[in-house]
């Protein structure tokens, strides 16, 4: 099967998780998308949520190792393997998905109309109310402990 890499940002501010009205899928899910060739994982996640959302993040992750012959990157949050996504361009296919933890360091969000019909901010305890996928409602609060405890 195909497999496509894409990244995701879980953007915390205040106990809520901004997710977006996804076009394609109908789904609320976490800003992100598709990597560009030749594209670094962590450029990809500052572009897909400003070409979405109009926002800048600041990646909450901490390099675990670094040296000076090599760049290090902020690790992502976890990597998840989603089967059979529907694309009626490619067909079914795989995203290998990048998620990251991040917070706003902008306010004001600017929606991209041809890939988004909304955003919300949904108080984390809200989010499994919602359209999403399965895994969605618990990664978000695995993600929000995350946050509150690790050292960045």
């Amino acid at each position: 099967m195909i497999r496509h890499l894409t990244v995701s940002a879980i953007i915390l501010r205040d106990e809520h998780v901004l997710l977006i009205e996804h076009r394609k899928s109908g789904l609320f899910l976490p800003p992100g998308g598709h990597l560009n060739d030749h594209e670094l994982p962590t450029d990809a996640i500052h572009r897909e949520v400003m070409e979405e959302v109009g926002l800048t993040v600041e990646i909450l992750a901490k390099k675990q190792f670094s040296h000076p012959a090599v760049a290090t990157l902020e690790p992502p949050f976890t990597i998840l393997v989603i089967d059979n996504v529907a694309d009626p361009t490619v067909g079914p296919h795989t995203h290998i998905d990048l998620v990251y933890v991040c917070r706003p360091t902008s306010s004001h969000v600017t929606l991209n109309p041809n890939e988004v019909d909304g955003y919300h901010w949904v108080a984390l305890a809200d989010v499994a109310d919602l359209p999403t996928p399965p895994e969605l409602p618990s990664l978000i609060l695995t993600a929000a402990k995350y946050a509150e405890t690790a050292e960045f």
